[in-house]
């Protein structure tokens, strides 16, 4: 089993740096899930989202006006989702 990193951390996995925060510890599996913030590089705008690697590949996204602010409406974002299963 994989060790998760369940704090956000910055990743480089293209040109436009990118936040994440891993969901659970099997972080090479089809079932893993992580949220993901990043800013527009055309508006400026924060996004987030939550990845999955099944499915449609999104839980859940959103936008907000800054990173803090993304950070949290994604952590809520799970946070309710966790709640209502």
């Amino acid at each position: 089993m994989n060790t998760a990193v369940m704090q956000w951390h910055e990743i480089s996995e293209s040109d436009i740096p990118c936040w994440a925060r891993d969901l659970d510890p099997n972080l090479y599996s089809v079932n893993h899930r992580r949220l993901c913030v990043w800013q527009d590089e055309f508006d400026g705008r924060w996004l987030w989202e939550v990845e999955t690697f099944s499915g449609t590949g999104e839980g859940a996204s959103g936008q907000a006006t800054s990173l803090l602010e993304a950070q949290a409406e994604a952590d809520r974002a799970v946070d309710r989702s966790i709640r209502d299963c």
